[in-house]
């Protein structure tokens, strides 16, 4: 690394560290809206953040994109593709993906009228974004369609879809942008109509709004419902409070719904009609939300699932019990909770024990005479029909999660295109980081898995993958297994790490007879995307079946370490001119067992 980009670096890293001091609200900010609720609240917001510094549209927003918009290695960060850009990369057209950024309304000029002041420059809402896939969107609503198209070129990859809207109460042509960025644009969009919350009467409007009906909540019904679905399911990321940050010393305004997400609950949401940070004294249930609904996940009849679920509170002072509506085949541990417990957080324990198959729902209520909520699980059953009968391998056999069910994060079995597969805190989606038009993409936490069902028979030799961390996530481990029991002992094959932003390709020789499954395991790190998980066969032929030693090797009564060097140069007296020599205490346990024996030559046959 030469002087100049260590001092760039380090430059770099002195400002993020000054940034951080600063990455908080102003003291007292808000503090006009606190009390209020509906449209006073909005009101109140509107009046903290309207006034604020307007930026040129030629040089100002290209010189606030290198500010806010930059990942920590100097490049733009793109919210409509994967394309990797320099702050110098703008451009005005485009043919294809991945020829050049420009400047994207999010919430586009024709709703406000047009190149008009300050709307048309407000950073909160201008994204830096490809320019084809710019284009491509135009001023179409965001939505969510099933079978939209999706530019790409080469290995760039739009980050949305152009299609029809498959969300109940409008059926337009929408974009939508990827999971990973919902919620950014939701909370842009409430940025939007409450900072302009005054002009949005004698705006033009869109298929999102809907001033007439709506009035100071200024979205159509069908857009509340998306936008607030959206919030929920993706939370505030660290891109976007850096980016609050960097817009806020530039504008010298803040996006209320990312230092307050909850807010979009007071004015659209669940809590309505509510003051906003009146009293936090208040006893109340914060998690979970009344009215949620938890998916279970499915087992057969003779199996039994445990689910958790996060009880929280605030200022609770009464002891709380856990009601539910079918005690037969639910069951909850604990289902009295102390108050102090609830303040700190604490898990509930649901296990479902099916005795029929269906889909089942149990109503659950935790409450005291201070608060309450009420929340509802379901989980499916299932016959047992026995394993399921081995996959045929041919030469090779390839899971692409095309035609597949679609969504997460799931722990159920579900049906992919090649076999069966369960699935732990997982899913399948159509991310940028894919072949084809699916892939699985694994959750947040390091319990993330996916397991094959079935077992593929037809002596397999290899296994390969491709793999990459989701969005801007960091590097993460993924380890291979194999089992050839049906999935009742497994052997780590593998253990391997990914980057982000990127697909890695591996490549794994397997040593098995039979039939065989392999499971996929996250070992650190958050989403990790997996694609094309391909199975070759062996093209020497079967593997020869491992030797084992029972009893003792010299019929003394002992294992000894001679014994294990005399069995390691019986298999290997043809191929080895040394002999090999063990420590003393092969397992560290202080003694040599056949355990240890045969595991030894497993290895070394698995070498040879």
């Amino acid at each position: 690394m030469n002087k100049p980009i260590r001092f760039i670096l380090l430059l770099a890293t002195t400002l993020f560290a000054a940034q951080a001091l600063l990455a908080a609200e102003p003291v007292n900010y808000y503090k006009n809206a606190k009390g209020k609720s509906d449209e006073a609240l909005m009101t109140a917001l509107c009046n903290i953040i309207r006034s604020h510094k307007e930026v040129s549209y030629s040089s100002g927003l290209l010189n606030a994109f290198a500010i806010a918009d930059v990942d920590d290695e100097g490049y733009i960060i793109d919210i409509y593709s994967n394309c990797r850009y320099r702050p110098s990369d703008n451009g005005s057209s485009a043919s294809h993906v991945g020829e050049g950024y420009n400047r994207e309304h999010s919430f586009p000029r024709s709703w406000f009228g047009g190149e008009v002041a300050p709307m048309n420059t407000d950073v909160f809402h201008v994204y830096p974004t490809d320019i084809r896939v710019n284009s491509q969107r135009g001023n179409h609503p965001y939505g969510v369609c099933d079978k939209g198209t999706r530019l790409t070129y080469g290995s760039y990859v739009a980050k949305g879809k152009l299609g029809g809207s498959t969300y109940p109460g409008y059926t337009g042509t929408v974009f939508e942008p990827d999971d990973e960025y919902k919620g950014d644009l939701a909370r842009t969009y409430f940025y939007m109509v409450t900072c302009y919350k005054s002009e949005l009467p004698s705006w033009p409007g869109s298929p999102n709004l809907d001033y007439r009906t709506n009035t100071y909540k200024a979205f159509s019904t069908w857009t509340i419902n998306m936008l607030m679905e959206w919030t929920r399911l993706d939370p505030v990321s660290e891109k976007e409070i850096k980016r609050n940050e960097a817009v806020y010393g530039i504008q010298r305004n803040r996006n209320p719904f990312i230092d307050h997400p909850e807010l979009a609950e007071y004015i659209w949401g669940d809590k309505q009609g509510q003051p906003w940070g009146e009293d936090d004294s208040q006893p109340r249930i914060t998690a979970p939300q009344d009215g949620l609904v938890f998916d279970m996940g499915s087992c057969t009849v003779d199996e039994q699932l445990e689910y958790k679920i996060y009880l929280e509170g605030k200022n609770l002072a009464e002891d709380l019990t856990l009601t539910f509506s079918d005690s037969e085949i639910f069951s909850v541990t604990p289902s009295t909770f102390p108050a102090s417990e609830i303040n700190n957080g604490t898990m509930l324990t649901v296990t479902f024990k099916p005795i029929a198959e269906g889909t089942f729902y149990n109503e659950m209520t935790l409450s005291s005479s201070e608060a309450s909520t009420s929340f509802k699980v379901f989980a499916t059953a299932t016959k047992d029909d026995g394993p399921n009968p081995p996959v045929e391998l041919g030469d090779s056999i390839m899971e692409d999660w095309e035609g597949c069910e679609t969504g997460g994060y799931w722990n159920k079995q579900i049906e992919g295109n090649a076999w069966k597969w369960d699935f732990t805190d997982a899913g399948i989606w159509g991310d940028n980081l894919r072949h084809g038009e699916l892939s699985c993409r694994l959750g947040k936490s390091s319990s993330s898995s996916i397991a094959m069902a079935e077992d593929v028979v037809g002596n397999v030799g290899a296994i390969s993958f491709w793999a990459g961390c989701f969005g801007n996530d960091p590097d993460a481990n993924l380890r291979v297994d194999f089992s050839t029991d049906q999935g009742a002992t497994w052997f780590e094959l593998g253990d391997f790490t990914f980057k982000k932003g990127i697909l890695q390709h591996i490549t794994m020789e397997v040593i098995a007879n039979g039939t065989v499954r392999f499971r996929i395991v996250q070992t650190s790190g958050l989403r990790v995307n997996i694609d094309d998980i391909t199975l070759y066969k062996r093209t020497e032929g079967p593997i020869p079946p491992s030797p084992t030693i029972k009893g003792d090797v010299n019929r003394d009564g002992e294992v000894t370490v001679a014994d294990v060097n005399a069995v390691i140069l019986f298999i290997l007296n043809a191929s080895r001119d040394a002999e090999a020599e063990l420590p003393a205490d092969v397992n560290c346990d202080g003694e040599v067992t056949i355990a240890d024996i045969n595991m030894i030559i497993s290895i070394i046959v698995g070498a040879a």
